[in-house]
């Protein structure tokens, strides 16, 4: 009798588990082997270990990058600090010898030392400074000097970024305070004297030079506040603007205001009473200063006397006179519905200065500094733009790995979860770890942060083990060995007792489950092991709201856990796809897939989302998925899907496959598993365009094949750029595929890049190092050459460059220089190391495309098309933690 090949053998494999779940067996569907964030991917070993590829600048490999500390470090300074001003990009501080040090990241010259690259140690800027205002990168910093006048540098109001301090304007007086917003800039004098210029600025609008703002008593604090132009006044209303304001107090706690204030604006025509100028008594009931000072009422109880408020960060901060620095954050009712008291915490002792601010990362994740008494400053939080003075590659792991690289587990995995910038792993004990910023916990009775912010693998207790686990955005739902499901924070219960795990379904009649899928933003769906289907969160256009609800169906999601209507009672496996109005896949054992949800989403119901209107794209009654054969299993991710097919390919659709055309893969080898990753910029996000993204494909043979997006090293082959067609997963050491299944022989093809290469890129678009290794190929013959060429500059308009041993760069001439000559590449065993790109300081990287290839000379490699893509410096994207942050 003949022998199948080794993929027919495994095809049968891959319908086995649709079949025992068919019969009510157990099933093991919901374990993942592979896993595909925005930017970085998982696949678990056989023997249960864990490697992780792509970026990691939010800890989403666990490789231990410091990215946050939840204790304060100090930042030495060789002299006492006196200010402290934080920005969501970088740190400014003031010493007792008028010295200004700054460190953080660089995008637009804030840093103020002549480059734009990022710095995480601390360097003097200024000299002779006796106050500081930090801009960051939307605005100009400031330093007032000894003799009383502002100088300034970054983004300037003109649009030209200034990399080291010049004069702003001279001011006949001396300044001991200055603002700027917008476009405009405010500030006080030692005589108590305000002043303003600039575009919209508070009664001296365009004005070049310093005008005084007369007829008020000496100021001794106030309030700016600037508006860009106000365009939604109505129709046919003009638009008004840039505006801004001024709040100042007296000496005798007076309240004095002038400039434009858009609050103030009666009917009729907007320009009259909307501008206020001279002066004018505050008489309103709006006090800012008021609302500054105002502190959290336990501290009020406890006699805790604040002598100064700051706000900025993740709440308010306040000191006492005997320097005991506070924090608090105020939570509305809705927010805590068990009435929880507001989040409050002691910091420090013997503090003169402090500053907080969220950092670059969506507004997410704060950093707060403070000086003490010996002039020491400290620092916690965030190092994600690098205000804990720590670098990337001092905080033990680097920004980005191409290659798969172990994760430290305490036991063998089971099941492996990427979300956008987190990850879990089911371990065969049945504890959950997670990882990354994406993998946030919310208990807002466990810190006064409300998220837990980990950096390396971390247990979530539970107390019971769990069976099977699905994770996305930061939320999972688990399976115990009992069959109850559990959910992270509180969700999928009404109302939600609290944001720690607990379990779901109990009173509503759940039975035990087989399987669970989460799709992210507050929805999932639980399988029964009676093949119902139980779907959690999402509109309520979609899944009915509960009984006594007396909001409308369409404002709110669903809590607890609804049976879906029209399914067969054969489901075999559900998925959920990511998405604001949630979407969910079942399998049935005939093969169908059902869909039902927001089908208007990049075509993820397989019908064309622009011919849908309003009334048409919720789907409440499941409906077919449209494929061309049968399929055995279903895989969702951000706003996709794919069926694997009887036949081993699989029909996908959605945000990555042309939408609700289609794609359909096919590789040497059946597919056994595929998943998904969307990479998306916050600011791209909102305008609803695509960033492109990732995919992973198992095959049959336990090989990994990845296309798509690949510049942070997210594909996992060893390079940074990205690839149209599949291209294999390299194993940890570089030299071999990535095998998650040895004991199956692989299906060989000719398929996959001329030759391996194992690479390291550190730095950004200001400061870029690439180094690594190339790999030989057989074939190759002796004493080859290796080449770099580079296209550089806009896409579409590169100009092609070449590099020659000695390191240098050039234009392309002939004949092309080698960087290496006479090497031994004719076996996989056999590699050259490579520094191709020393560190490289510049603002013209965006673009550039690096290409490696060897051959006796370039004409027998390019006749034998033995060179690949190894690098391609995308546009730098701002980081973003989960949507629902």
């Amino acid at each position: 009798m003949t022998t199948p090949p080794p993929w027919r053998r495994a095809a049968g494999r891959l319908l086995l588990p649709a079949l025992l779940a068919g019969l009510g067996l157990p099933c093991t569907a919901g374990a993942q082997t592979i896993a595909t964030g925005a930017r970085h991917g998982l696949a678990l070993q056989a023997d249960g270990s864990v490697l992780a590829w792509g970026d990691n600048r939010l800890a989403q490999l666990g490789q231990g990058k410091t990215i946050y500390a939840s204790t304060a470090r100090e930042i030495p300074l060789p002299a006492k600090a006196t200010a402290v001003r934080t920005s969501r990009t970088n740190a400014l501080v003031l010493d007792e010898e008028g010295n200004v040090w700054s460190w953080g990241t660089n995008a637009r010259g804030q840093l103020g030392d002549g480059t734009r690259a990022d710095r995480a140690m601390p360097h003097v800027v200024f000299r002779g400074a006796t106050s500081i205002a930090n801009g960051g990168d939307a605005d100009p910093s400031f330093v007032i000097d000894r003799d009383g006048q502002p100088w300034w540098w970054g983004p300037l109001p003109s649009g030209v970024d200034a990399t080291v301090p010049e004069r702003s304007v001279q001011v006949p007086a001396r300044l001991v305070r200055i603002e700027h917003q917008q476009r405009a800039t405010v500030a006080l004098d030692e005589q108590g004297v305000m002043w303003s210029w600039g575009e919209g600025a508070p009664c001296a609008s365009g004005a070049a030079v310093p005008v005084a703002m007369r007829g008020v008593p000496p100021i001794v604090d106030f309030f700016f506040q600037a508006q860009g132009p106000i365009t939604h006044l109505g129709p046919g209303m003009p638009t008004l603007g840039p505006v801004s304001r001024v709040i100042a107090k007296d000496a005798d706690g007076r309240l004095w205001g002038w400039g434009s204030d858009p609050h103030r604006i009666p009917d009729g025509l907007p320009s009259a009473g909307l501008t206020y100028c001279p002066a004018e008594r505050w008489v309103q009931a709006y006090d800012p200063f008021a609302i500054r000072d105002s502190i959290h009422p336990d501290l009020e109880k406890a006699g805790v006397k604040i002598q100064k408020v700051l706000h900025g960060g993740d709440g308010a901060l306040g000191w006492t006179a005997d320097g005991d620095l506070w924090r608090w954050r105020y939570v509305s009712p809705g927010e805590v519905p068990w009435g929880a008291p507001m989040a409050m915490e002691r910091v420090a002792t013997g503090v003169v200065d402090a500053s907080s601010n969220n950092t670059a990362v969506g507004g997410g994740l704060p950093v707060l500094m403070y000086i003490t008494r010996d002039g020491k400053l400290h620092a916690m939080g965030s190092n994600t733009s690098l205000h804990l003075a720590v670098a990337s590659d001092a905080a033990g792991g680097a920004e980005s790995i191409a290659s798969p690289r172990k994760l430290a587990l305490p036991s063998s995995a089971v099941s492996v979860h990427a979300s956008d910038a987190g990850s879990h792993a089911l371990l065969a004990d049945g504890r959950i770890f997670r990882w990354g910023l994406g993998a946030v916990q919310h208990d807002r009775q466990a810190s006064f942060l409300e998220r837990s912010y980990v950096q390396t693998p971390t247990h979530i207790p539970l107390g019971v083990p769990v069976i099977r686990l699905a994770a996305a955005q930061g939320q999972w739902l688990a399976v115990d060995a009992d069959g109850k499901v559990w959910s992270s924070g509180g969700w999928g219960t009404d109302p939600a007792p609290h944001s720690r795990p607990i379990v779901v379904g109990d009173s509503a009649g759940v039975p035990r489950a087989r399987s669970v899928s989460v799709g992210g933003n507050g929805h999932g769906a639980i399988l029964g092991v009676d093949g119902s289907v139980w779907t959690i969160g999402g509109s309520r256009e979609i899944f009915p709201p509960f009984q006594g609800s007396d909001l409308h169906p369409s404002l709110i999601a669903s809590s607890v856990p609804r049976k879906m209507e029209g399914l067969p009672g054969t489901i075999t496996q559900v998925a959920t796809a990511d998405g604001r109005y949630g979407a969910a896949y079942a399998l049935d054992a005939s093969g169908t897939v059902w869909f039902w949800g927001a089908r208007h989403m990049h075509g993820i119901s397989g019908q064309d989302s622009a011919a849908l209107n309003r009334g048409n794209w919720l789907v409440r009654t499941p409906i077919v998925l449209p494929l061309p054969q049968k399929a055995v299993s279903i895989h969702a991710g951000d706003f996709n899907v794919c069926a694997v097919l009887q036949d081993g390919s699989a029909q996908c659709y959605g945000k990555l496959f042309n939408e609700h055309r289609g794609r359909r893969l096919q590789l040497h080898a059946p597919i056994a598993e595929v998943s998904m990753g969307v990479d998306e910029d916050r600011r791209v996000l909102a305008l609803g365009a695509q960033r492109g993204g990732t995919v992973h494909m198992r095959l049959a043979d336990g090989t990994v094949w990845a296309l798509g997006k690949g510049s942070q090293g997210q594909l996992g082959s060893g390079a940074y750029a990205n690839a149209p067609e599949p291209i294999p997963v390299v194993s940890e050491s570089g030299t071999g595929d990535l095998d998650l299944d040895p004991a199956t022989p692989n299906v060989a093809t000719a398929n996959r890049p001329p030759f391996r290469v194992k690479t390291l890129l550190t730095g950004n678009l200001r400061s870029l190092s690439f180094t690594g290794d190339i790999f030989g190929n057989t074939g190759t013959p002796a004493g080859a050459n290796v080449y770099a060429l580079a296209s550089a500059g806009p896409l579409g308009q590169g100009v092609w460059v070449q590099r020659d041993a000695q390191g240098a760069w050039g234009p392309l001439r002939w004949p092309v220089p080698a960087v290496a000559s006479q090497v031994q590449l004719g076996s996989e065993a056999q590699s050259v190391p490579l520094n191709i790109l020393p560190p490289l300081g510049g603002t013209g990287l965006e673009g550039l495309r690096l290409f490696i290839g060897y051959g006796r000379d370039v004409e027998e490699m390019l006749a034998n098309r033995r060179f690949r893509e190894v690098l391609e410096v995308a546009p730098e994207l701002e980081l973003r933690l989960p949507y629902w942050n």
